[in-house]
């Protein structure tokens, strides 16, 4: 039929020559919405099949699946190569994607624990810091530093403060640091240490953040907080039966993301939940069987609109 030699011309002219639409209806003495309308018809009559060759690092239909359950912004699912490990392919797809939003002007904030750690160390070897610009970006911490811990366990290079420094060195713009203590004797020693000039600035400038890069804690044994000796295990267990399901700057929450411990919210300096929750771009690190619960809690209290997750961990949130 004539109008099926018409639509495979527009589409040979389209898909295969590389013309816009408004030069095809120029060439074909026709209207740019003739050319639309025929593009979509010889798709719907079959005269074009689109196929996508999806890398071998990826899971595009997993991470579709995710962001439709759970109704996120976007996932991203970590496919490791060959001799490398969760972590690292989980801590590059996040720079991958801060990268791909951070822009101009922005305020990025971050959290504290292993999962930032290794995101630093994933950032540093990117090669593409050499041709990017972050013009007037401000990196800025989530949370004060830890005081002096007895265990060895626990490593300075996951502070929020060190952290936020080392992105800023990394990316060539400002950094900040709250210059406070993460956990205090109590209400009145939080209120007025935020009520200092130079802190409550940094709380402001992490409150009104545009994208916050966090890591989500699990309510284990080798959680930041206990590591940190901010809690024991003990503690632990006992908020776990009232119902705690992780952990995201400093505050344990429920499965609806909401805060159960009250008295560490009473004391810990730094960004809460309801405003990590108001932050327009909120992406979340986590992976493993053990933080399924925790991250689900995340992404139902508004705390996580971008999960970066590995292959087994979204089918487990998939089940």
């Amino acid at each position: 039929m004539k109008s099926d030699r018409f639509l495979i011309k527009v589409a040979e002219l389209y898909y295969r020559d590389g013309l816009s639409q408004q030069e095809i209806a120029k060439k074909l003495h026709t209207s740019r919405t003739s050319i639309s309308r025929a593009l979509i018809q010889a798709r719907n009559e079959g005269y074009v099949q689109i196929r996508i060759q999806y890398p071998e690092q990826s899971d595009l239909a997993l991470e579709r699946k995710l962001e439709e359950k759970y109704g996120l912004t976007e996932a991203l699912i970590a496919v490791p190569a060959y001799e490398q490990s969760s972590d690292q392919e989980v801590a590059f797809q996040a720079v991958d994607y801060i990268l791909r939003v951070l822009k101009k002007n922005m305020v990025f904030g971050m959290t504290w624990g292993r999962a930032m750690h290794e995101f630093v160390e994933q950032l540093a070897k990117d090669e593409r810091l050499r041709s990017l610009s972050f013009q007037n970006v401000k990196v800025v911490p989530f949370l004060g530093t830890p005081g002096a811990i007895q265990s060895d366990s626990w490593n300075t290079t996951t502070y929020s403060n060190t952290l936020a420094t080392k992105v800023g060195n990394l990316l060539h713009c400002a950094s900040y640091n709250l210059s406070a203590p993460m956990y205090v004797e109590g209400t009145k020693e939080k209120e007025l240490i935020e009520s200092i000039d130079e802190i409550a600035k940094v709380l402001h400038m992490a409150e009104t953040a545009d994208i916050a890069l966090i890591g989500i804690g699990s309510m284990q044994d080798d959680s930041s907080i206990i590591k940190a000796e901010i809690r024991t295990k003990e503690e632990y267990k006992e908020l776990v039966r009232k119902g705690a399901v992780g952990e995201i700057v400093g505050r344990i929450y429920d499965k609806n993301g909401q805060t159960v411990d009250e008295d560490l919210k009473r004391k810990m300096v730094g960004i809460s939940l309801d405003k990590i929750a108001k932050i327009p771009v909120r992406v979340g690190m986590s992976y493993g069987k053990d933080k399924i619960e925790a991250i689900k809690g995340a992404i139902a209290g508004g705390l996580v609109n971008v999960l970066v997750t590995d292959v087994p961990t979204a089918e487990l949130l998939l089940k």
